[in-house]
């Protein structure tokens, strides 16, 4: 029994353990051009290999922690516009405002009695009706919060004229619908972009001005898009607003941490090199993991290098011989 155990024992020891991890990385310079791949050479043929390019979210160095990042705010939708008369939108523009003192009731007498900051010219907006899914652009709105407590609210204002037959050259001044689509507020870190509010989130609802009493068409939210209307001929002018938020400023966002791309598996074949392309200029510190493992034990070596990538600006090449003369 004794020999038994001290040969289990000696088993046990034997498929636990994993070899040292013998792996190198070499590359045959230290500056390449933006677009060329550089090639990483390895020694060593290690059962796991993860890479870690150097660039933003593929970062060693963020492996085992949230990376938390200063931010910009964006407002940013689409737009169509259809229905009405072409050539006389009614309306011909729908401001976009903000406000910092709305009380949160969606009430016409609560949306006069706050005041509204029209931004409307910081937007791309149809200047006539047929226009299909318009990008408003990505509008920083970081500057109009006066603090870190205040929250905005944002709104559409929707005033349509009431319908005149003469108007247009005889043709009438029908009404204009306007879609929103897919508004929503934006985390921006340089050219990344995280949704921080949607279309849900955001909270649109509709105030309606006495205006729409006995209106047989009325605007409308759903899902995806904040639709303004109001029957095509309206007897009087019709108001009304498409209002979000509250809406709180986010100076920073967890992007949580960053995740290695695995290069080489257990069962894959062995690995001499790695092609791998930049496309932005910079400095990048470029990580490999080796490891070894099995479900008892794990070794691994880390492997790190700087290089830069610097703008291709070209090369003329010589003509061949007697080429000069023609």
């Amino acid at each position: 029994m004794l020999a038994l155990t001290l040969l289990a024992g000696g088993c046990r020891k034997h498929f636990e353990a994993v070899d040292a991890v013998d792996f190198e990385v070499t590359t045959v310079s230290q500056t390449f051009k933006v677009g060329e791949a550089v090639r990483f050479n390895f020694e060593g043929d290690p059962d796991f290999i993860i890479f870690y390019s150097g660039e933003r979210g593929n970062e060693y160095a963020f492996k085992d922690k949230d990376r938390i990042t200063d931010t910009e705010m964006t407002f940013t939708f689409t737009t169509t516009t259809s229905s009405g008369t072409p050539g006389y939108p009614n309306p011909a523009r729908v401001p976009i405002c903000y406000s910092t003192d709305f009380s949160g009731e969606y009430t016409e007498e609560a949306m006069r009695a706050a005041t509204w900051v029209d931004i409307t010219d910081q937007f791309d907006q149809p200047k006539d009706t047929g226009v299909t899914d318009l990008l408003s652009g990505d509008v920083n709105i970081t500057r109009y919060f006066p603090d870190e407590e205040t929250p905005l609210y944002f709104c559409f204002h929707y005033v349509v004229d009431a319908f005149d037959a003469s108007a247009a050259g005889g043709e009438g001044n029908g009404r204009t619908q306007w879609n929103f689509k897919s508004p929503q507020f934006n985390g921006v870190v340089g050219e990344t972009s995280e949704v921080l509010y949607d279309m849900a989130s955001s909270n649109w609802q509709i105030v309606l001005a006495a205006s729409f009493d006995g209106a047989t068409s009325l605007p409308d939210v759903n899902s995806y898009r904040v639709l303004l209307r109001s029957e095509f001929q309206p007897p009087v002018s019709r108001e009304c607003w498409a209002v979000c938020g509250p809406i709180y400023k986010m100076d920073q966002i967890n992007e949580g941490p960053d995740h290695g791309v695995g290069i080489k598996a257990m069962a894959s074949a062995s690995l001499s090199s790695y092609d791998y392309v930049y496309e932005t200029p910079g400095e990048y510190t470029v990580t490999f993991v080796g490891a070894n493992a099995n479900v008892y034990d794990r070794k691994e070596v880390v492997r790190t290098l700087k290089i830069q990538i610097v703008e291709d600006e070209g090369s003329i090449t010589p003509p061949e011989p007697g080429e000069w003369n023609q």
